[in-house]
């Protein structure tokens, strides 16, 4: 490969390198995406798809508030990517249940049940017979607090990648794959990556490749506390089995009811473990959740059994930011990656062409009150 001028690259081919390239290549510019592996490798391909706005918080927050707002570009975005790429991301406002698993994590969930109800009536406290109703007597009621959630949804994460990909291409985005970005440095107003397969030069460049971005950055003078956690995950068939609402329990476990009588079982949370594949720990926990909570899948036929790495910093929060003129970061958005991922586009793209932070990114900086995800040294 010879060496190539964009105006925009992105180095990272999940839903966070997508929806920007997406975004901007809507605004005209000239694009490209660059993916160190063949597509389908890694986390957003085999996320859960929950669009978890409320399921994941337990206070008022920026991160809260971005969060809501995405969810809302969902139910659009689902039908534009169909007209677009004739592909289904099967987006579904399901609901979900939240139960605690154990005695210690029961009056977490209620403080998050008192914080939650303050924003939105529709979050209810349910007892046993309810959990019943809402599972269609498929789930095992716990001894402990629980709350049915209605309003956060989810998608195929597996389509929603291919069909943000599908739709990078009808926009004119150039998809790099199977090209590890070795380095990148500045040379003038532009800069030049070192790729595995030649050298290509951006205007400007958004690092997006979640726990794997902290290399391309140490040049730059950032340290970083972003790291990969895996989580595993089983892909069931259970015609017997008619579930509407995803069950979520305190402990990271879920079962989230998909198309054709399927259920994405998971997901295990393996920090700083970067390898790919189910191991016989996580597979035996897994199946240890299902039959304490649903143990009508013990007779689900096992289509599916993976891994992704997902990209966490110790608060939770991710960065998106500028790291100096024209080189931006995007990482550490952890189990929201998928629900994130359309504002986190729109709002990039805007910070990317106009040059100016959107105020509502203003508390995902590098710098900020404390050295949770990245800092300058």
């Amino acid at each position: 490969m010879g060496i190539i001028k964009f105006d925009v690259v992105t180095v990272g081919a999940g839903v966070m390198g997508l929806s920007i390239a997406n975004a901007l290549a809507k605004k005209g510019l000239k694009v490209a995406v660059i993916d160190r592996d063949a597509p389908g490798m890694h986390a957003s391909w085999k996320a859960g798809g929950m669009l978890g706005a409320q399921n994941e918080f337990s206070d008022d927050s920026p991160l809260f508030r971005l969060a809501k707002a995405s969810r809302r570009y969902f139910e659009p975005l689902a039908a534009e990517l169909l007209e677009t790429t004739g592909i289904d991301i099967e987006y579904m406002e399901t609901g979900l249940i939240k139960m605690a698993d154990s005695k210690g994590s029961r009056a977490a969930l209620h403080r998050q049940f008192q914080f939650l109800k303050g924003h939105n009536d529709n979050v209810k406290a349910v007892n046993e017979k309810d959990i019943l109703d809402l599972g269609n007597q498929f789930i095992t009621p716990g001894e402990h607090f629980a709350m049915h959630i209605p309003d956060d949804g989810q998608v195929n994460a597996n389509k929603y990648t291919k069909a943000l990909t599908a739709s990078a291409l009808h926009h004119g985005v150039t998809r790099i794959s199977r090209t590890e970005v070795i380095s990148i440095h500045r040379e003038g107003q532009d800069y030049r990556l070192k790729t595995s397969t030649g050298d290509i030069h951006a205007s400007k460049v958004a690092v997006t490749a979640g726990a794997w971005s902290q290399s391309l950055l140490a040049p730059f003078r950032i340290e970083s506390s972003v790291t990969g956690v895996k989580g595993e995950i089983m892909l069931l068939e259970q015609p017997e089995v008619r579930l509407k609402h995803t069950l979520f329990m305190t402990n990271g476990f879920y079962i989230i009811p998909k198309r054709n009588h399927r259920f994405l079982v998971g997901a295990t949370s393996r920090f700083g473990d970067f390898s790919s594949g189910m191991t016989k720990d996580g597979e035996t926990w897994l199946w240890m959740e299902i039959l304490k909570h649903m143990p009508r899948l013990k007779s689900a036929d096992v289509l599916m059994k993976s891994s992704g790495v997902r990209p966490y910093t110790p608060t939770e929060t991710p960065v998106m930011d500028e790291v100096e003129n024209g080189l931006f970061v995007v990482s550490g958005h952890y189990r929201n990656g998928i629900l994130l991922s359309p504002a986190t586009g729109i709002l990039m793209s805007e910070w990317i062409t106009e040059g100016r932070r959107p105020a509502i990114l203003n508390e995902f900086t590098i710098e900020r009150r404390s050295k949770d995800a990245m800092h300058h040294q």
